[in-house]
């Protein structure tokens, strides 16, 4: 019979790795500093220097000021943005094991929707807002400020046509189009709340999330496309649905303009939604 090796023999074997495991790291350092030695550096052209609105001097400023002086930093910052009521509490907040608040602004109301794009239409309404590329790199849209007004208005007006007003839930299920910008923008100036579901998720996500925020509207599409594969979001909407019975409406884009399943008094195309409708200004009251 062969002799059985001892168990001091099997751990003077051991420190054989460790030292293999010290000649791994030399090496892997002269590997990395061949990677950083053959890594390209383009410098910032001088011209781009100047013309920059921020430079490491001003950001460690800034930076330091939010630290050391962090109400009247932030009182300050407040002020880059529309308010309909100007605030005058910067923030209230308290971090204790029975209670846990973080407010800012607290007394002072704005739209989303309009600081992300009324705001800009006097001097920027040419410019481009968005520029979406679809599954399809060929597939491309530039969407200026004024073009992105006019979507969003006429969203938000047909939203409001269907009942929708501030405070109501309006769950958002589709693929990266620009429907979902303008849907979700639309939601914000009429004072709607949003809630989007990226769109890979399962029908029974779909459901719990609905029920969950107590949506009674969802926005999807007939198909999504993805790395050159069809997703059939309304098909996957619709078993969502079969266990969200407080849904009154399922507004639908056309993408792909295949065949879907329809029910007639609840679903309705998102171009029959906005067509003829007008450009709606974002009132006061949907402001928060």
């Amino acid at each position: 019979m062969p002799k059985k090796k001892s168990i001091s023999k099997v751990i003077k074997k051991t420190p054989k790795k460790t030292k293999a495991k010290k000649k791994i790291k030399p090496i892997r350092k002269k590997v990395l500093k061949k990677i950083e030695e053959k890594e390209l550096i383009i410098k910032t052209k001088p011209e781009w220097v100047k013309s920059a609105l921020v430079n490491k001097a001003k950001y460690q400023k800034k930076y330091s000021d939010s630290i050391k002086k962090n109400d009247d930093f932030w009182k300050k910052e407040g002020k880059r943005i529309t308010w309909i009521k100007p605030y005058k509490k910067i923030k209230n907040v308290k971090y204790s094991k029975k209670e846990v608040k973080i407010k800012w602004y607290e007394d002072g109301t704005l739209n989303a929707s309009a600081n992300c794009i009324d705001r800009h239409l006097k001097d920027k309404k040419d410019k481009t807002a968005i520029i979406w590329v679809g599954d399809d790199p060929k597939d491309t849209k530039k969407i200026s400020y004024k073009q992105l007004h006019n979507e969003v208005s006429k969203a938000a007006n047909g939203l409001r046509k269907l009942g929708i007003k501030k405070g109501d839930r309006v769950t958002i299920y589709l693929t990266m189009i620009p429907e979902l910008a303008v849907t979700m923008l639309a939601c914000a100036r009429i004072g709607a709340v949003h809630s989007i579901i990226f769109g890979g998720f399962s029908a029974d996500s779909i459901s719990g999330r609905v029920n969950d925020c107590e949506s009674q509207y969802i926005i999807t599409a007939d198909e999504g496309v993805r790395g050159g594969k069809t997703i059939p979001l309304k098909a996957i909407t619709d078993e969502a649905l079969r266990k969200c019975p407080d849904v009154k409406k399922c507004i639908v884009v056309k993408r792909t303009g295949n065949k879907v399943g329809w029910v007639k008094g609840r679903d309705i195309w998102y171009d029959d939604l906005i067509k003829d409708m007008s450009c709606l200004v974002y009132t006061q009251d949907a402001a928060y």
